[in-house]
């Protein structure tokens, strides 16, 4: 299984996945939940261009990413994704995106198997 969930003690959800499947999933959440915040419009930007982003992070020793969000996005909770880690493994373009603590893991988890991406969940308690 190449994509991973995880939770954080303090309510964080953790998408580790190829960025293929992390777009598609992101087109997903647009498609099926009808969302269209800044930050995931952002996010999709940053990673359908991941070899520009990914040079210019390294440049600038930066770990994470964090999309541009809107004031009414935040005010009125749309926001889905909170920062990105884009990074290579095993000559594989990765990405770790960190959700909104408001986004519900229910719905993440539904878009998934409607997508047909096998995931695992790893390590925290909570999410099975």
């Amino acid at each position: 299984m190449s994509v991973k969930l995880l939770q954080n003690f303090y309510g964080y959800i953790y998408l580790d996945a190829p960025v293929d499947d992390a777009v598609k999933l992101l087109e997903g959440i647009k498609e099926e939940l009808g969302v269209n915040s800044e930050d995931l419009n952002d996010t999709l930007r940053i990673l359908t261009n991941f070899q520009a982003f990914y040079q210019m992070i390294r440049k600038r020793f930066k770990e994470f990413i964090t999309p541009r969000k809107s004031e009414s996005d935040l005010i009125y909770g749309r926001v889905v994704i909170e920062k990105i880690k884009l990074y290579r493994a095993g000559g594989q373009d990765r990405v770790t995106i960190v959700f909104d603590k408001r986004f519900r893991r229910e719905d993440l988890v539904k878009i998934l198997d409607k997508l047909g991406i096998h995931y695992s969940v790893e390590g925290v308690s909570g999410l099975t």
